[in-house]
């Protein structure tokens, strides 16, 4: 304790305050801890304060279920699911939330989604069962559907152009500051840097962020002189802050051309267009049309809309129908192909959008197309299966389009002329390279009409359906995925089950959220039960992580509506602060339990477990020990391995370790996988299928390997600027968080690590 005390003085102001907080929560000072004999009066004075708030708590979820229930028979809800998934993912959920414990609200809502499975169902088999079907009738709604998405798109630009001309003053604003700090850059690079940096901040584009703390701090260090700062500052850090400004304007503004870009940028075209290039060779920027002769710039978004895909792959099934229809209808069919193409485009330049309020137009488009695709293969217009192979390839496989033109267009310039080698493709070769490659498309239009027709499947139940080999079943399914003809929806005894992409209606959203949150409030409910029949000291920290459960599923299900109206307002809204208070006194009871001894070495706090630093410790302490403290999290699921953090980090404070963690990646969600970059979510998809078993520890690499590793940060290092977790370009939010709870453990083992 004296050796401890006799090196304060030599810290830093901020590691004191921090070597303060360890005393303080370690128990050292007298007012931090309650003595051993009081902790057994402080569990029973955490009992008597939560006793009175314990039964409404435990009562919400069944309340809420109760009215959840009645809302969905009252407007019919299951019967406006028409994604099988959804109803199987629900019922699974609510199934193991009725073994762990049964209440009325749960179990008919069970049954409820049940019956509407069973019904959906029934309805496939008896259309499956119909042969003769009307092409024209099927496509009659066309005109209608499409004016649907017309309007509802109208209000998507409406609502995006007055935003974009909310952001004009904020640009202006920008582009003006940036003006008047130029001519004083030769002046004072210093202080011109400074106020660049303050600007750059409004635009959160790393690379600036990233390049401008660079060179600041190669000033700072004495490693640039004046001179080179001037020539950085004018080019490499101007460049970047140019780049930042663009992607301002493509995320507030919406897509653009070069020439509005430097109009409103009040820049040369030339300068934005070498910007967009580099930007362009970053995966930051995407051509997406043209306006006129002049491209149309967007930024690259971290996921397309469910509901752009799935118009994508409607436009490209309507060019393979128009091929195969009757004259008299084919003009109105191929005019409502134009119509289509159009707002695709539209969508496509939108970017983000709220995907709900095209969800019922867009799926009463989609079933009207596949009826009429799938009425289309069973007529008898094909004149051989070749033709047939080609309806598949070019109708079904919306991904193989450019590819299977492109093949039968050049392929026979192969066989008649030379290739740059000088080489003549031989007849023979290239007649059996065209019967593989049609094979592997009609193999592959196989497998979308099943998953249309019956929802999510595994590639063992796609082996069966269509006697192809399981082997070239997943090779498929994988070629399909990677080009987001196809998504994961789940696992179904060990298989992973594939499906088209859906947009997700009102009626599906709530229903997966209310069942995803049965589960969850109910394990966290008989948890909470559990510990207050018999709570003891080494408990408490259980009883607040349930009682956290309750409280963000209670914030989720406000959330939740069935035709436009929250369910459950006043049940949510009576509990919600009960739960908070129960979670706080919880929390400051936690933070009172370590025991105050007469002597305690660093050791020995190693093993003391110490709540989050929140606004109570101000009283204990006298100022907020927040400040400039905290623990980054790390979540390995959003971790690109580019070492950003570690680069831009100002104290060295964070690495890249050259360490997998195995075990961790065979537990990633389909959700998070799905944010990752198509090669990557690949990979670790293709690892987990290939694994003989689960890993049970970590992979040391030999040497540093780009894209892969485990985050280490030194607690001792960081002060909590959030730097790394700004500059992350992992899946939104980030691999990177600051959690502003203190790990003292790990503090301490670092502490005692560098002694």
């Amino acid at each position: 304790m004296t050796e401890v005390a006799s090196g304060l003085d030599a810290m830093a102001p901020k590691r004191r305050r921090m070597m303060d907080m360890i005393l303080a929560l370690g128990g050292l000072k007298e007012e931090a801890a309650i003595p051993l004999s009081k902790v057994s009066e402080e569990i029973a004075s955490l009992r008597s304060e939560l006793e009175p708030l314990a039964d409404e708590i435990l009562a919400f979820p069944d309340a809420y279920f109760e009215e959840f229930l009645e809302a969905a028979e009252k407007s019919n809800i299951a019967s406006r699911i028409t994604d099988k998934a959804v109803l199987r993912e629900a019922i699974t959920s609510l199934e193991k939330a009725s073994s762990i414990l049964d209440t009325s609200g749960v179990r008919g809502l069970l049954e409820l989604l049940e019956s509407a499975l069973q019904s959906l169902e029934g309805v496939e088999d008896t259309e499956a069962a119909e042969s003769a079907v009307d092409v024209a009738e099927i496509l009659e709604p066309l005109p209608d559907i499409i004016a649907q998405i017309e309007s509802v798109l109208e209000d998507y630009e409406s609502k995006s152009q007055s935003e974009a001309e909310a952001a004009h003053a904020e640009l202006a604003s920008l582009v003006e500051s940036i003006s008047d700090i130029l001519p004083e850059i030769e002046k004072d690079v210093g202080g011109a840097l400074d106020a660049l940096q303050k600007l750059g901040t409004k635009t959160r584009y790393g690379p600036f962020l990233r390049t401008a703390a660079q060179v600041k701090r190669g000033i700072r260090e004495g490693r640039i002189d004046e001179d080179r700062a001037l020539d950085l500052v004018l080019g490499n850090v101007l460049t970047e802050l140019r780049r930042g400004v663009i992607m301002f304007i493509l995320s507030k503004m919406g897509s653009r051309t070069v020439v509005e870009i430097g109009e409103l940028m009040k820049d040369s075209p030339a300068l934005v267009q070498f910007a967009i290039v580099s930007m362009i060779q970053r995966g930051e920027v995407e051509m997406i049309g043209l306006d006129g002769d002049a491209p149309v710039f967007s930024r690259v978004l971290e996921a397309t809309p469910k509901t752009t895909l799935v118009l994508k792959k409607i436009v490209q099934q309507i060019r393979g129908v128009s091929k195969s229809i009757e004259e008299d209808l084919k003009s109105s069919v191929e005019e409502s192909l134009t119509q289509l193409e159009l707002l695709f485009e539209r969508l496509q330049k939108l970017g983000q959008y709220d995907e709900t309020q095209l969800a019922d137009s867009m799926n009463n488009l989609r079933m009207a197309v596949d009826h009429a695709t799938e009425a289309v293969l069973r007529s008898e217009s094909a004149d051989s299966a070749e033709d047939l192979r080609l309806l598949v390839s070019a109708g079904l496989e919306a991904f193989a389009r450019f590819r299977l033109k492109i093949t039968l267009e050049k392929g026979p310039n192969l066989v008649s002329g030379l290739n740059v080698y000088g080489e003549k493709l031989d007849p023979e070769v290239y007649e059996n390279m065209m019967s593989t490659y049609l094979d592997s498309e009609l193999e592959r239009g196989t497998i979308l009409v099943l998953i249309r027709e019956i929802g999510a499947m595994t590639a063992e139940d796609l082996a069966k359906k269509t006697n192809i080999p399981q082997n070239r079943i997943l090779q498929h399914l994988l070629r399909m995925k990677r080009d987001e003809l196809l998504s994961l929806v789940g696992e179904s005894h060990g298989y992973l089950l594939y499906d088209v992409p859906r947009t997700p209606t009102e009626a599906e959203i709530a229903v997966e959220t209310a069942s995803s949150q049965a589960l969850q409030l109910t394990e966290a409910k008989t948890e909470v039960r559990t510990l207050l029949d018999d709570l003891r000291a080494e408990d408490v920290g259980k009883l607040a992580n349930a009682l956290e459960a309750l409280s963000r599923g209670c914030d989720k299900l406000t959330k939740v509506s069935v035709d436009g109206i929250n369910v459950g307002e006043s049940v949510l809204a009576g509990v919600e602060d009960k739960i908070k208070t129960a979670v706080a006194l919880t929390y400051r009871t936690r933070a009172r339990i370590p025991s105050t001894r007469a002597k305690v070495t660093l050791d020995d706090l190693i093993d003391v477990d110490v709540p989050s630093v929140l606004e109570e410790y101000k009283s204990m302490m006298g100022y907020a020990p927040l400040l400039g403290f905290g623990t980054i999290e790390w979540d390995q699921s959003k971790c690109l391995g580019c070492k950003s953090c570690e680069i831009v980090c100002p104290e060295d404070a964070i690495q890249l370790k050259p360490v997998i963690q195995a075990k961790e990646l065979f537990d990633f969600s389909e959700a998070s996988l799905e944010e990752l970059p198509v090669n990557r979510a690949l990979f670790y998809r293709t690892v987990r299928n290939l694994a003989a078993k689960k890993p049970d520890g970590d992979i040391v690499l030999e040497k540093e390997s780009p894209g892969f590793g485990r985050v280490d940060v030194d607690l001792w290092l960081c002060v909590a600027c959030r730097t790394c977790v700004r500059r992350c370009p992992g899946p939104d939010p980030g691999a990177l968080e600051l959690d502003l709870k203190w790990r003292l453990p790990e503090v301490v083992r670092q502490i005692t690590a560098q002694e």
